[in-house]
């Protein structure tokens, strides 16, 4: 027997098991996860209602052709329950149904999860989840479950990993907006000739169309690069794979793998004291009848007559042809003469504010669209050839906690920059202001707090550029109409030409307080500086005060100091801004001050990474190791210039290295 025919018979047999398992009722169990902190009484009014609970939500998947209800039992608030089910978009009432009344029947009352008052099980069919709160409406992020293949990517990952997050980004936008009402949407990307990719999105119903993209992007954000993945929340999920899984999905191009793709060894599942099995379901198919057998060789042969005419089809097609990015930088390119009637020729009514690389002015397009166009300072030594270059790599960089960069205008000495518009201007603005500080209640400082680092690590890790920011800080964090954080001035230091080796620079670009040691002092740079910079702006997120402020009272030499000091007196709380001190979640408070001493450690590897940052905030089952001495680094004695932004050239001042040329900007107004 030869190779080819060894290969079409594997497909044969492997196709058959797909389509027999696929056609048997049992749905296919993932994971769940059940609280150990509510538990009811057996026969008590909680486990009646949940009984009641359960009996509505299978009646109901049985005529839902919608694959989702959300419905209560109870009158009494201490002893209602709530709950929902969201089948996969793709499965039919029969599915959906049998997958829900095995959740209801026995997996959670008597497999996985009896007496807990809270719960949610996933199959590959349906998702299912109870809780004594109300679910509607509420977009929630946790326990999250990380599914990925075993089988590394082939070929150019690079490319593969851009195809994934422009795909991902795109199915998340059209998912949330989807008209149909089930918010689920799948999208068919060509990788090359012989490779395709398949994508699927889904959020409950129930979500806003910004809840629904909030939580698909945090979804996307975790997923692994490899020949498939999937992440799943309470009330999204997101999946891709190299071989059509899904009904309806159209150009096979492989051999699915054997088995569903199991669990990342070094990837473990997000839970909150949970006690959640990892395991697949080990259900065997006891026996095949006829019928079914039939149908399924039928369908098997149209199948392979399919393949035979798509590789026809597909495989003359240059891979280079079909890879290629036509986006170019002239695409992103503005007019002068637009920019300057948008923003009335720079003029000072329109100045948003003033920084180490120029100015912003706010702008309104003749389609009534509202830019803020940045107007770069002629220090930079790019050529214009090499400036289009940097922005295009920079416009492609899209993600839900980046401020994006729409275009550029290059005029004769005019290099500008033209950004989307924020309203709520950064920050600095109302974190730092008496006035408005009481407008960032605890709720929207931690969602900010977990946006940035969403943010950061998107630009760390996620990105096709692997950004190092260099000068996150308050300023630098803009907020959108629903206080949204958004990273701005990223890339800046790429755009504008700044000399960088290896992890070491001439020019140190940033704002001291905000700086690491090891950049401040020695041009030394990582993503680590990066996360020292957040530290910073967490403590000052839980504060209320600038990082400088406390050297000028006398209480401690700066912020870092006093919360060191207030950790170790074993008084945490006193470091809080009295605003939220009150009415905030302690345990939130301390943990968030815990982790912002982590990421100031002076130890460069003591620092956790934005990665391990995110883990800790969205889940309480990773344990913070002890901080240690929080490394700071202090211009001079006066504070004059502590805390300005400055680009300093080392190679003209060897002996002091933390000295600053003339071309040092503090911020005017925030942005």
């Amino acid at each position: 027997m030869n190779l080819a025919t060894n290969s079409k018979l594997k497909i044969i047999i492997t196709l058959l098991l797909h389509l027999i398992s696929k056609s048997t009722s049992s749905p296919t169990y993932l994971y769940n996860f059940c609280s150990n902190t509510t538990i009811f009484a057996t026969n008590s009014k909680y486990h009646t209602n949940l009984n009641k609970l359960f009996k509505s939500l299978s009646s109901n998947a049985t005529t839902n052709p919608a694959g989702f209800d959300i419905t209560s039992a109870g009158t009494n608030t201490s002893d209602t329950v709530y709950g929902l089910f969201l089948c996969r978009g793709d499965q039919n009432i029969t599915a959906c149904s049998d997958c829900v009344k095995t959740a209801t029947t026995t997996d959670l009352p008597k497999s996985y999860c009896p007496n807990r008052k809270v719960a949610v099980i996933w199959y590959d069919e349906c998702m299912l989840r109870y809780s004594n709160e109300s679910l509607l409406g509420k977009m929630e992020q946790s326990p999250k479950v990380f599914l990925t293949n075993t089988q590394n990517m082939t070929g150019d990952q690079t490319a593969f990993s851009d195809l994934l997050g422009n795909t991902m980004n795109s199915l998340a936008a059209e998912t949330s907006n989807s008209k149909s009402g089930k918010k689920y949407a799948t999208k068919v990307a060509k990788f090359t000739s012989l490779k395709t990719l398949y994508a699927m999105e889904q959020c409950t119903p129930d979500l806003s169309a910004s809840d629904c993209n909030q939580c698909l992007t945090i979804a996307i954000g975790s997923l692994d690069v490899k020949m498939g993945a999937r992440v799943m929340q309470p009330s999204c999920f997101v999946r891709y794979e190299t071989y059509p899984f899904y009904n309806g999905a159209t150009n096979f191009s492989g051999t699915p793998p054997l088995s569903s793709p199991s669990p990342s060894p070094d990837t473990k599942p997000v839970v909150n004291n949970g006690n959640g099995h990892r395991k697949f379901s080990d259900k065997i198919i006891a026996a095949i009848v006829a019928p079914v057998t039939v149908i399924s060789l039928v369908v098997l042969a149209l199948g392979i007559c399919f393949i035979r005419k798509s590789s026809k089809k597909y495989g003359s097609l240059p891979p280079q042809i079909e890879n290629e990015d036509f986006t170019t930088a002239d695409s992103l390119q503005y007019d002068l003469s637009s920019l300057q009637c948008a923003t009335a020729n720079f003029t000072d009514e329109n100045k948003l504010g003033e920084g180490g690389f120029g100015g912003v002015y706010k702008g309104t397009l003749s389609n009534g669209q509202e830019i803020a166009v940045k107007r770069l300072s002629r220090g930079s030594g790019q050529g214009v050839q090499e400036f289009k270059n940097e922005v295009l790599l920079v416009a492609k960089l899209q993600h839900r906690n980046l401020v994006r960069l729409l275009g550029f205008c290059i005029a004769g000495d005019e290099k500008l920059l033209v950004y989307e518009y924020v309203p709520n201007k950064s920050l600095d603005y109302f974190l730092f202001d008496p006035d408005k500080q009481a407008l960032l209640d605890w709720e929207r400082r931690y969602k900010i707090i977990q946006g940035v680092a969403r943010g950061m690590l998107y630009l760390h890790r996620d990105s096709r550029l692997r950004i190092i920011h260099r000068d996150l800080k308050a300023s630098n964090v803009l907020l959108d109409v629903d206080m949204v954080p958004k990273i701005s001035d990223f890339g800046m230091a790429r755009i504008f030409g700044v000399d960088q080796t290896q992890g070491n620079t001439s020019r140190v670009v940033g704002t001291y307080g905000y700086m690491s040691p090891e950049y401040a002092m020695h041009g030394q740079f990582s993503v680590k500086s990066d996360v020292y910079s957040f530290g910073v702006l967490v403590l000052e997120i839980l504060s209320g005060k600038r990082n400088t402020s406390f050297y000028q009272s006398g209480e401690a030499q700066h912020l870092l100091g006093y919360a060191w000091k207030q950790w170790n007196d074993g008084a945490p709380l006193e470091f809080v801004d009295p605003n939220i001190r009150d009415s905030c979640s302690v345990n939130e408070v301390i943990r968030c001050i815990h982790l912002g001493l982590l990421c100031v450690q002076e130890s460069v590897d003591d620092r956790p990474t934005m990665a391990t940052i995110v883990l800790m905030l969205d889940s309480y089952s990773v344990t913070l190791p002890v901080p240690q001495n929080p490394g700071f680094f202090i211009k001079d004695r006066t504070g004059s210039n502590f805390g300005n932004p400055v680009w300093s050239d080392q190679s003209t001042s060897k002996s002091m290295p933390w000295s600053v040329n003339d071309v040092s900007i503090s911020e005017m107004e925030p942005r």
